[in-house]
């Protein structure tokens, strides 16, 4: 008995030594080549995110292209989406939420997207009506609705009340939930709202839709938004291809544990690179982001943009990751297979969106941050 406990205990011994060589061995090739080396995981892992991107772009790109009602309808189905993964991630098979929650975080998604564009239609029709007698013959331009981004201050204290009052007759839905809900519809409502404007604020160049050429309207009047979502897009790729490639110390491991410092900085940089290549390139040849203040002569606001827009990006991502560590969850959704749901993958988008909005807005009303 002693014999084979002391031949077991010298196997062990040897076992451990093989793998701590292995890893010695696995550590040196590393410092030699300065890269990772991928594994059949992680290849696959790239392999079906380059496919899902694919799909969301030729989802995306048609609707950004045809603009107008198109690009409001894949809004809408965005809103309805992520409402959907908002109301169900935090849930549990204990935990149910009532389906008043729902109607109540619809209400307030909905509102707060569209509340632009229903006072504004609402309004122009009693102008045209007081200035004619009648209604008959009013048109609405849809492009020249979306002026800015706008917040109903009664519509928030409303959707405020409607969570509030759902936890005094709920026992189940607590205030953190109640929290939770305002929050993130709060602000995923205000980027998607961003997302129209983004869009929409080129054709504010011109009195109206017919005296535009069909060249700006359906290719030219894209290049803004397209800046927008390359340039956060590219930093999430590049910051997976160099935190999976050189990745070594974690950034934030307790909030998102795959992040690292080298995937931080190669996000920014290609993000960097490419948005203000993109945007210089097509302001060069006569095609700029945003007359007058997005273009060559105003070279320091793409500069700016560039520079700001990835930052929020990863804000974004770690925001709301954080809020899913908070609720044990790894995923929003799972519309998207692996790759969790519609709001996993557009956080950084809404983040960013809301951030680049602000800032033009800020540049157009003659608050550029360089003279």
């Amino acid at each position: 008995m002693k014999n084979r406990e002391v031949k077991n205990t010298e196997e062990i011994k040897e076992q451990k030594s093989d793998e701590l060589a292995k890893n010695e061995e696995f550590k040196l090739q590393n410092r030699e080549h300065h890269i990772n080396q991928l594994n059949k995981e992680a290849k696959s892992n790239l392999f079906a995110r380059s496919v899902m991107a694919i799909i969301i772009l030729a989802v995306t790109i048609p609707c950004v292209f045809f603009g107008l009602w198109t690009w409001i309808a894949y809004i809408v189905l965005l809103a309805i989406i992520i409402t959907l993964e908002i109301c169900r991630a935090p849930q549990s098979i204990e935990n149910k939420f009532k389906t008043s929650v729902y109607v109540f975080a619809f209400i307030m998604m909905f509102t707060l997207v569209f509340y632009i564009f229903l006072k504004d239609i609402v309004e122009k029709y009693i102008h045209f009506n007081i200035a004619n007698g009648t209604g008959e013959g009013f048109t609405y331009d849809l492009a020249k609705s979306f002026a800015s981004p706008q917040l109903s201050i009664t519509t928030v204290c409303l959707c405020f009340l409607l969570f509030f009052l759902q936890v005094f007759y709920d026992k189940e839905f607590k205030i953190f939930d109640a929290f939770y809900f305002i929050v993130m519809l709060f602000v995923c409502s205000f980027g998607l709202q961003c997302l129209i404007y983004l869009r929409f604020l080129p054709y504010s160049t011109y009195e109206s839709t017919a005296d535009m050429s069909t060249t700006f309207k359906y290719l030219e009047s894209t290049a803004l938004l397209f800046y927008v979502l390359a340039g956060t897009t590219l930093n999430d790729v590049g910051a997976y291809i160099f935190g999976v490639l050189f990745g070594k110390r974690k950034m934030c491991p307790n909030i998102s544990p795959k992040k690292t410092w080298a995937g931080f900085v190669g996000g920014i940089i290609t993000s960097f690179i490419i948005s203000f290549g993109f945007g210089m390139l097509l302001s060069y040849f006569k095609v700029p982001l945003l007359e007058a203040v997005l273009d060559f002569k105003h070279w320091y606001n793409i500069l700016i943009l560039s520079i700001v827009m990835p930052f929020a990006g990863t804000f974004g991502d770690l925001l709301f990751s954080s809020i899913k560590r908070g609720y044990h969850i790894k995923d929003f959704g799972t519309i998207l297979k692996s790759h969790g749901g519609i709001l996993d993958r557009f956080d950084s988008i809404i983040i960013s969106s809301i951030v680049v909005s602000l800032i033009i807005i800020a540049m157009k009303d003659g608050a550029a941050f360089i003279a």
